[in-house]
């Protein structure tokens, strides 16, 4: 991911989010707690979870 998406990315802290990831999954509509240099903190159905950056391909906001 560039530097360029990734200040995007951080822009998103706090907002609903998608992300699709390397493997061809996707987490659809979590929210972005915090972008971090490596991995992305996110809330996802009532629980926080953990994903490393390498692992996403795209984000966008969710609907």
């Amino acid at each position: 991911m560039t530097r360029q998406r990734r200040a995007q990315l951080s822009q998103m802290e706090g907002r609903r989010v998608s992300l699709s990831l390397v493997d061809g999954s996707r987490i659809d509509d979590c929210q972005l707690v915090l972008a971090g240099r490596s991995k992305l903190w996110l809330f996802v159905n009532g629980h926080d979870a953990f994903v490393a950056l390498g692992r996403v391909t795209d984000f966008w906001e969710a609907a």
